[in-house]
Parts: C-alpha cells; structure tokens; sequence
C-alpha cells in the first residue's frame, strides 16, 4: 500500500526508538509516532514519508498500553522540553533498558553483554538543576515541540525547588527581545561533601537528586591505583574522587574555563588541551592504568578511540550520554577490551535521553 502525507493508518506502538518516539509498522514500512506508548492502537494522520520510514502524529487513541498515564504537566503535548510525561516510571526505564542494550549489540558489536545494572534517579520530578530557557514578547519557558516558538511556562514539573525560583525570577523581570539563557539553582556542585566551583556556562549533570550516587558508581567502577588518565573532566565532577584513589591522576579538559575550575575542584595534573590532539602523543606515555572519560554527545574524535585501543590500560570507563556514539566507539576501541559491566543511570527521567557507563577491561 502507498502511504502519503495526510493519510489515515490505524496502528500498534511495538516499542520506543531512541529519539523517543513509538514505533509500529504499516505494510513493511516503519512508522514513528511521538507521544505514543508500547501497546498503544492508536488512528493516527501521516505528516512525512521516506522510502524506508513514516512520521505520524496521534489522531485518536484508540486503547491505551499498560505503560501509559496522564501526563503530570499541564503544558506537555506543547512544550518541548519532555518527552515520556505520558509513561510511567516503570515503562520508561524499561525503554532506556531496551535502548541501550540494542546500541551495544547492534552498533557495538557486543553480542555476549553483562546484565545491565540500573541507577534509579531519586526523584521523578523535581530534580533538574539547570535548564535552558527561552523568551521572546514577554514570554518565558521553553520551546514548543519541533518548533521556534516559546511555550510560557509559570512551573516546571522536573525543575528543583532552587532552579524553580530562578525561572520565577526570570519571569518576573523577564529579558527584552528574543533569545535563551541557561537559568541553574546554584554557582556550585556540592558532591561527596565537596563543593566544586562552576564557572558562568560551564556544562554539570542537571539530576542534582543523582549526583552522589552517580559520582559513586563511576568511582567504584575506576577502583584504585597508581595512575590514571581522565579525558574530557570538565570541572572535575569525577575528578576530585579519583584524585583520592589513585596516585596520580592527569586530567585533560578543552574549554579553558572549565580546566582552570577542575584545577581548582581536585588534587590532579589538570591539562588544557583536545583529547584529540593529547591523546594520540601522551596517552600511551602516560602508562595509566586506568583512563575515564566522559566525551560530548557526539562521542570521541577517531584519534581518541585510536589512543586508547593502543594504550595498554587494565580498564577503560566510559561514560555517555549518547548510547549509538557509546557504542560506535567501543566498536573502534577494539574487541582486546570485553564490557566487564554496564550501568545505566536514570539520569533525565520523563525524557529519552539514556545515560550510560560501560567499563571495558582489556585481556
């Protein structure tokens, strides 16, 4: 059957694609439906069609799945900011699951996987500690799905308390003209007991509820020794603590801001420069005995993936916020390093985005 935009279909939502949206099939063609959920039979209208897939948007919801609920934000379906409002907890973590272990066999190559460990963020809502803001004409909140436009937000479901009144603040003097800020509840990380300073747009993980949990688990995942490497530290969130379970610890950071405060937040080497330039000259130097890294969303420059195959590490730990990335890189790293353990951290609950560390032991 031809399928063309504006058409009818009346579907099954099978599972969840990583980008969040459902998934179902028409005549062999892949349909992904936003804001739908596993068991769904929905009626929806087509908006896009490619030779191989199909966008379509809910026109009726025919019978609910068992994961689905009503949305706890009375601006979900306009704003975009979130994308599983409509799933409870439990379906959501099931997807995240289900996502990351695809990545990993699929893109990764990893086919003999440990079971995946799960980090469950303390808090549902109410957790996030910064976020992105829009304004434009007086109003202020975040952005529409898949749009410019500026859905006003009076209160946020996922924001804490601290970063709630910072969007009230906003609010109320809100900026002239049109643009984005980032509003955050505190110029500091308080971790393990220690207060790490934040320069003006430095980049830390929004789930403030998950912090001491997930510095834990990445610590206990590095263990102890006499020298590691941690590559991309940003402002030291893991690096203090390594710092304290190895002897020597050399830690490399890109953006100068956020190298200067790691220096500051740690008792580590810390050297500004690109991974991509460092580590192919100094990492095998450098004879660690362990390397962590936490690369952007879009994972490590060929030159890093390169470095750390050859580096002769006992372990690499490898934390992502991107599982297909994640995986294409452990792909080039090479099978002399088997996945010794996965944890998933529920770091952004209410949207898709996956959060992972894997640790990869070599032989």
């Amino acid at each position: 059957m031809k399928v063309a935009p504006g058409d009818a279909l009346e579907l099954a939502i099978e599972s969840l694609a990583a980008g969040g949206d459902g998934v179902a099939h028409s005549d062999g063609l892949t349909v992904f439906v936003p804001r739908s959920a596993p068991g769904d039979r929905v009626r929806v209208r087509v908006v896009l069609v490619k030779p191989r897939f199909a966008r379509a948007e809910i026109a009726e919801l025919l019978t609910p799945g068992p994961g689905r609920r009503e949305p706890p934000c009375p601006y979900y379906g306009r704003c975009g900011g979130c994308s599983w409002l409509h799933l409870d907890e439990a379906a959501q973590l099931e997807a995240r699951v289900a996502i990351a272990r695809a990545a990993l066999e699929r893109i990764g190559g990893r086919a003999d996987l440990p079971e995946l460990e799960v980090v469950a963020s303390p808090r549902a809502l109410g957790y996030r500690a910064r976020a992105r803001v829009a304004h434009e004409a007086g109003r202020v909140g975040f952005r529409a799905r898949a749009s410019r436009e500026v859905v006003d937000v009076a209160r946020c479901a996922v924001l804490d308390p601290a970063t709630q009144a910072a969007l009230d603040a906003l609010r109320a003097a809100p900026p002239p003209g049109a643009g984005e800020r980032e509003i955050r509840g505190s110029d500091a990380l308080l971790v393990a007991g220690q207060r790490l300073a934040l320069p003006p747009g430095a980049f830390f993980q929004a789930n403030a509820s998950l912090w001491e949990l997930w510095v834990a688990r990445v610590l206990e995942l590095c263990g102890t020794g006499a020298r590691a490497v941690e590559l991309y530290c940003g402002v030291g969130f893991y690096t203090a603590g390594l710092a304290r379970s190895f002897a020597r610890v050399v830690a490399l950071e890109g953006v100068p801001a956020a190298a200067e405060a790691a220096a500051q937040n740690s008792a580590a080497e810390v050297v500004c420069a690109a991974a991509e330039d460092w580590a192919p000259r100094e990492l095998a130097r450098r004879a660690p005995e362990l390397v962590l890294l936490n690369p952007p969303r879009a994972g490590c420059h060929k030159n890093v993936s390169d470095a750390l195959a050859r580096c002769g590490a006992r372990r690499i730990v490898y934390v992502s916020c991107d599982p297909a990335t994640l995986a294409r890189d452990i792909a080039r790293i090479g099978a002399r390093f088997r996945v010794a353990r996965v944890v998933l951290l529920d770091a952004l609950p209410q949207t898709h985005h996956v959060e992972l560390v894997v640790a990869l032991d070599g032989d």
